[in-house]
């Protein structure tokens, strides 16, 4: 069997570790995680071995070659390729069964018992899988008794979690099946080849290995894997000895008598350490280090030719080549320093700090935030929808520049600004508009607008994307909208993140800068609103709060009545006008599932033969929609998804179903429109919805319980149970969807059943069935 390392990524997530060399080139024990794949593969006589290279080829290619002559072959590839296209960059060397491993990774996987269950199976492909507490980062698979692959997903979200078993990225391949890679052109294995041969019915296997695996993907990974090696759960050479004596010296080393070393550590070839120093436990040193008198190192990892001044104390972080650390310095859990850096005395760097290469940190100073480029950062992320933070901690002025010129170097193109009024929304969307300028896009900006508004804009004007900034419950969220309107797609908020975390912005010069431009599009939506529409001034319309009411009075052109008491419709508008809370004449509220039963008549109506519904959605809809000849896809739960799924769908009417999900205003002006052609009551349409409870509850558990808790609970569902967005298992006259929480270490449960009883009952065996593999 020949073997093949893929070594040609970026390693972005590593960085300020990968910011001058490739993330396989990271070392590991004081080796370069590469070279323990190599001596992995060696050992278990795999010497026939190629290398595919891409981001700073020439660093990777030298040091093996230095290290193994001219045994290993490379493949340079001139564009990034994907994962399987720069397997086939090697094709005129793959002429026989071969593994594929990353050089990235660090394992001690039977290569041998994988392949016997290869041959055994008859497997064209076979792909070696591990179980992780958290599979959000990694590529989820489920097989069935025998192992043959039966479903996987790429990276999910927690709600897309089916199994806590992932591909480790190692795959041992018949040189037949690259015949289904495209030359030349980018081609991945799990994104792209996975699937189609799923598809074409090739046999694929899964073998689970008891081995370790761990993929130094981020600084955390990496530290902890570090850990694992000393404490002998992977063996990279030094397992007996660190389990006998727990000790690793090199040569040369000079350690004072008075000094104390506490196992386990490994300390690399001339490295001194004085006395007084205490090194350890769970310390790695690399080459050529000094640590000086009275300094303390834990949980650390030292790279080479570093200089630990006097009294320091190091706890849980990673120090890169050549960094000088001055006395009475303190670096906490999970903080980065990057090579070449000066840590003056008295310093100190708090937890999760990552301080890029070359930087100067002056005498005394607290650093609390990443320094990039000169300048502190905290992190942000998306949560379940767009950036959401607190004014002037997560979100400062300087951070909303940042945000707009990230997304305006992503997007490239003109880009609508909106907020919704509130005078710290506004605030931050100019400032965002400001970076937006700054990162090369031309902005259009709209003052005190409604976010339906501003998606109608955005299509209107031909836009990129827009940014929508709004209060919310003393928070400011930001949102992200696509040239469709759209809230943008993971993918896009990934890489948003990845920019802001690395400070990844490139700026245009004074000559460049586009002049932004105050557009009013709220007389355009009304115009749009009210088009062809004329059948409203019978309706009597009770506002449920005074916002709702001010609203109608704006928008509504007298077109109906606003009253108190008498009325036909009840309605309350959120505050961004996407969403509404509805009431019948009698004061009862429509919850979702009903709110979605008028959207659906109100599209039969309108002869729509394609209707999207999320996948928590009542049963009876779609036992409705097939009364109305109405086919229906489901969706994803978020805004998100439903939004991308409802543009995705070939037949769905796109604008009428967005206007009626994610447009207040419209869906009310299509429910009076249906109210006065049907002549119906919406307490009649309320009454003839079927009578049944729901219940929403969560159940706290550890984040590394999640996948757990869905693979256990899949590998006992029996046949009807559906997995789109969460495990749905359907019983005769009830529903029960369990679906981990994005934000939040908990799984949800979401249950629909004819009587309170019952759903209580459902809701009680799903709880004590979770507790139990929580316990486990």
């Amino acid at each position: 069997m020949k073997g093949i390392i893929m070594a040609g990524g970026e390693g972005s997530r590593l960085r300020p570790l990968t910011a001058d060399i490739p993330k396989p080139m990271v070392p590991v024990a004081n080796k370069p995680a590469i070279k323990h794949i190599v001596e992995h593969l060696h050992k278990y006589g795999i010497k026939d071995l190629a290398v595919t290279l891409f981001y700073l080829p020439q660093k990777i290619k030298k040091y093996l070659e230095e290290e193994y002559g001219d045994e290993i072959k490379f493949y340079i590839e001139d564009k990034p390729l994907g994962t399987a296209g720069s397997v086939k960059n090697a094709r005129d060397f793959l002429n026989d069964t071969f593994i594929v491993m990353s050089g990235d990774v660090i394992t001690d996987v039977n290569i041998k018992e994988a392949y016997e269950f290869h041959r055994k199976k008859g497997a064209k492909v076979t792909l070696i899988l591990t179980r992780v507490d958290v599979p959000l980062e990694y590529g989820v698979v489920i097989v069935d008794e025998e192992g043959k692959i039966k479903k996987f997903l790429e990276k999910p979200s927690w709600g897309e979690v089916f199994s806590d078993t992932v591909n480790t990225g190692i795959y041992i391949i018949e040189p037949e099946i690259l015949e289904f890679i495209p030359q030349d052109k980018p081609f991945d294995f799990s994104k792209d080849l996975f699937p189609m041969l799923l598809k074409n019915d090739i046999p694929m296997y899964g073998y689970i290995t008891g081995g370790y695996w761990c993929d130094i993907g981020n600084t955390n990974q990496y530290i902890t894997s570090h850990f694992d090696i000393l404490e002998g759960r992977v063996d990279l050479g030094y397992k007996d000895k660190l389990l006998k004596k727990g000790k690793v010296i090199g040569k040369n080393v000079t350690i004072s008598p008075e000094a104390k070393i506490i196992p386990p550590v490994i300390i690399g070839d001339n490295a001194i350490i004085e006395a007084n120093a205490v090194v350890g436990p769970n310390v790695i040193i690399g080459k050529n280090n000094y640590i000086k008198k009275g300094s303390s190192l834990k949980n650390a990892v030292l790279w080479d030719e570093i200089i630990v001044d006097k009294n320091c104390e190091l706890r849980g972080c990673v120090v890169c080549n050549r960094v000088r650390i001055g006395n009475n310095v303190r670096i906490f859990e999970n903080s980065v320093i990057g090579e070449s850096c000066k840590i003056k005395s008295f310093a100190e760097i708090k937890p999760e700090v990552k301080i890029w290469p070359y930087k100067i940190i002056d005498e005394g100073s607290v650093i609390t935030k990443d320094v990039v480029w000169g300048n502190g950062r905290k992190p942000l992320t998306f949560g379940y929808r767009g950036i959401k933070g607190v004014f002037n901690e997560d979100i400062t002025p300087q951070i909303a520049v940042e945000i707009g010129e990230v997304f305006g170097n992503i997007v490239n193109s003109s880009v609508l600004v909106g907020h919704d009024g509130d005078i710290v929304s506004q605030f931050i969307s100019d400032l965002i508009s400001f970076g937006l300028v700054s990162g090369g896009c031309e902005v259009l900006k709209v003052n005190n607008t409604l976010l339906p508004t501003l998606r109608y804009g955005i299509k209107k004007n031909k836009c990129g994307g827009g940014i929508y900034v709004e209060e919310e419950e003393g928070n400011l969220r930001i949102l992200f909208l696509d040239k469709e309107g759209c809230d943008i797609d993971r993918n896009l908020e990934k890489k948003i993140e990845n920019k802001l975390r690395l400070y990844d912005i490139e700026r245009v010069d004074g000559k460049n800068l586009k002049p932004i431009r105050e557009i009013d599009i709220n007389n355009d939506y009304l115009n749009f609103l009210f088009k062809k529409r004329t059948a409203y001034k019978s309706f009597k319309i009770k506002p449920y709060n005074e916002k709702t009411k001010l609203l109608l009075e704006a928008i509504g052109k007298n077109e109906f009545f606003i009253a108190e008491e008498c009325y036909d419709v009840g309605i309350l508008f959120y505050k961004n006008g996407e969403k509404v809370k509805l009431y019948d004449e009698k004061g009862r509220e429509f919850d979702e599932d009903e709110l979605e039963f008028i959207r659906m008549l109100i599209a039969k109506e309108q002869g729509v033969k394609k209707f999207v519904l999320p996948f928590d959605s009542s049963k009876y809809l779609t036992e409705f929609a097939k009364e109305f000849a109405i086919e229906t896809v489901s969706s994803k739960i978020s805004h998100k998804e439903r939004m991308k799924t409802i543009v995705s769908k070939e037949s769905v009417e796109k604008d009428l179903q967005i206007n009626l999900e994610f447009d207040g205003f419209s869906f009310l002006l299509d429910l009076l429109e249906y109210l006065q052609h049907t002549s119906k009551k919406l307490s009649s349409i309320k009454d003839s919805f079927p009578l049944r409870y729901r219940i929403s509850k969560s159940i706290r558990c550890d984040w590394r319980d999640k996948g757990k808790i869905i693979r256990m609970l899949f590998e006992k569902a029996d046949e009807g149970a559906e997995f789109l967005d969460g495990l749905k298992f359907n019983k005769e006259d009830s529903w029960v969807l369990v679906v981990p929480d994005y934000e939040l270490p908990a799984c949800n449960i979401y249950i629909e059943a004819p009587t309170k009883e019952r759903a209580e009952e459902l809701f009680s065996m799903y709880e004590n069935e979770i507790k139990s593999i929580i316990q486990k």
